[in-house]
């Protein structure tokens, strides 16, 4: 069962979703679909999620799904199973009841800072000051209503803290190993090591930037890396957070965007070249090569999806 634990598509109300259809052509059975960040307010991601909800509802090849049995009933039907994420604190607006809100609305899973400071959490790109009080009601409320919590894209110490705040196990859904690319959008193995042993999973992105060179060989490199140092593959997950190249709305293109504002893309961090990024089809090339390398089908299984849906059975509610 193929899961990707985020997708990186330009959340904005409007045909843009239609891209998510590379998924269900690559023979994904399930997409986390991101519906706002934090350069986006609450009033954005509450738009993008009932426009796109409604969307994939009157749609002949997607459907929303919230629980296991909804995935498992698209998949028999042919259909890509969607949830939603939202990456970072911003569009909660202050309010942490605002996670039972977008739970209703389909969002499964939520980062607490996307790459700066929030109210909520301390961001990658960012003096990262940890999870505040506000971040520790929020948790809270995440846990409560089901919903993972996400550590892309926050500091390490953010991280370390949501760990400790968490009753359910952490993911960090898209990201790379900093030690084979020591870039900040990248998880340490302190970090790898913290989440594994919550029972919690590392998703490797397809991001070349972070990968140190975009392809599956460069993904298959760090999922080796990550397995090693987390005891296994039991706690690696595939978050390729793929997004098409082109025009987004409002903005002339991908590159644009991030050039608009370095307070979140950081030039010296490498964002003012062009982003090369793995689309869904990479999957097929990555299950090659990792079987190439030693690794086990039952292996390559978890990462692709089994661990996803262990996690999700957990925490889903």
């Amino acid at each position: 069962m193929l899961w990707e634990a985020h997708a990186g598509i330009f959340p904005a109300p409007g045909p843009g979703w239609e891209a998510v259809r590379a998924y269900h052509d690559a023979g994904f059975a399930h997409v986390s679909l991101n519906v706002g960040f934090d350069l986006l307010d609450r009033d954005h991601a509450l738009a993008t999620a009932r426009d796109w909800a409604r969307r994939i509802e009157a749609s002949n090849w997607a459907q929303m799904s919230g629980d296991l049995a909804g995935i498992r009933a698209a998949r028999a039907a042919g259909r890509l199973s969607i949830a939603f994420d939202i990456e970072g604190a911003v569009a909660l607006g202050g309010d942490a009841g605002m996670g039972e809100v977008f739970h209703g609305l389909g969002v499964r899973q939520m980062l607490l800072a996307y790459n700066r400071n929030t109210l909520a959490a301390g961001g990658c790109h960012d003096e990262d000051r940890g999870l505040t009080a506000f971040g520790r009601k929020v948790v809270a409320e995440m846990n409560r209503v089901g919903m993972i919590v996400d550590g892309s894209h926050a500091g390490e110490r953010t991280v370390m803290d949501l760990l400790s705040a968490s009753e359910a196990p952490v993911i960090v859904s898209h990201a790379g190993a900093k030690t084979l690319q020591p870039h900040g959008r990248n998880v340490s193995d302190a970090v790898i090591r913290a989440v594994a042993a919550q029972g919690g999973l590392i998703g490797v992105c397809g991001i070349g930037l972070f990968l140190g060179g975009a392809g599956a060989e460069r993904m298959a490199d760090h999922a080796d890396h990550i397995a090693q140092v987390a005891g296994g593959a039991a706690h690696v997950a595939l978050g390729i957070d793929w997004f098409p190249e082109g025009p987004l709305p409002g903005q002339d293109d991908v590159a644009a965007t991030l050039a608009a504002h370095p307070e979140f893309w950081p030039l010296d961090q490498g964002y003012g070249a062009p982003i090369q990024v793995c689309g869904p089809a990479v999957v097929a090339d990555l299950e090659r090569e990792l079987l190439h390398r030693g690794w086990t089908a039952a292996d390559v299984a978890l990462v692709f999806g089994g661990n996803m849906v262990a996690l999700a059975e957990r925490i889903w509610r």
